[in-house]
C-alpha cells in the first residue's frame, strides 16, 4: 500500500489538485504524463475535454491517444485493493474507473474501507452530541446557581418567588434528562469504540 499511496501522493501534486492546465503545462504538457496523473488519482478520462477547453485557448490540442495510453497505466495504478481500500476509508468517492479486470477486487476493498469511514463518522457524530449536551449541562449548572442565589433576596414577592422556583425545577429536570443522556451517549460510543477497533484489527490483515 505504501508504493501506490505515494505514486498517488506525488501525482496529485504535479497537477496541483487542478481541473485543468495553465497556459505554460498546456504548451509543455507530456500527454501520456497528464493522462497517467488522472488515471492514477481516480479521475475519469473525459477529464481530457477539460484538459482540451483549458489548452485551446492557448493554441494547444491534446493528443487524445497518447492521453489514454498515459491514463490506462495510471488507473492500474489507482484500482488496486489497497488503494480501494484506502480511498474508503478517507470518505472518497468512487468513480466507476476501473476496468473489468480490476474493478471487483478494487471495489470490494473499498467497501470494507466505507465500512470503517462510516463507523468512523458515527462515532464522530455522537461525541458531538455528547459535547453539545455537557455544554448545555453547564449552561444549566450556572443558571440553577444564579437563581438559587436569588431566592435568597429578602425583598423578592411571594409571585417573584414562585417563579424563580418554578424555573429551577424545570432545570433541576432538564439536568436530570440530559445528565442520564450523557451517560447513555457515553455508553454508545464506547461500544461503537469497540466494535471499530474489532473491525480495523481485522481488517489491518488484509491491507
Amino acid at each position: 500500500m505504501g508504493k501506490t499511496l505515494v505514486s498517488l501522493v506525488f501525482t496529485s501534486l504535479l497537477l496541483g489538485g487542478c481541473a485543468t492546465l495553465s497556459e505554460s503545462q498546456c504548451i509543455a504538457s507530456d500527454w501520456q504524463t497528464v493522462g497517467y496523473n488522472d488515471g492514477a488519482a481516480g479521475r475519469t478520462s473525459s477529464q481530457l475535454l477539460k484538459h482540451q477547453n483549458a489548452c485551446v485557448k492557448h493554441g494547444v490540442v491534446p493528443d487524445r491517444e497518447v492521453y489514454l495510453v498515459g491514463w490506462n497505466q495510471g488507473v492500474e495504478v489507482y484500482c488496486t485493493p489497497e488503494n480501494g481500500f484506502a480511498q474508503g476509508d478517507r470518505g472518497a468517492s468512487y468513480g466507476n474507473v476501473c476496468p473489468d479486470t480490476l474493478k471487483d477486487a478494487f471495489y470490494n476493498a473499498y467497501q470494507q474501507g466505507r465500512e470503517l469511514y462510516l463507523a468512523k463518522a458515527e462515532i464522530r457524530t455522537l461525541e458531538n452530541a455528547k459535547y453539545s449536551k455537557e455544554r448545555r449541562l453547564d449552561s444549566i449548572k450556572h443558571e440553577l446557581s444564579h437563581t438559587e442565589s436569588q431566592l435568597i433576596d429578602d425583598e423578592l414577592t411571594p409571585v417573584q418567588r414562585y417563579e424563580l422556583l418554578d424555573a429551577t425545577k424545570e432545570l433541576a429536570r432538564e439536568q436530570g434528562e440530559l445528565e442520564a443522556e450523557v451517560d447513555q451517549l457515553i455508553a454508545e460510543i464506547a461500544v461503537k469504540r469497540d466494535r471499530l477497533a474489532s473491525m480495523s484489527a481485522t481488517l489491518a490483515y488484509n491491507y
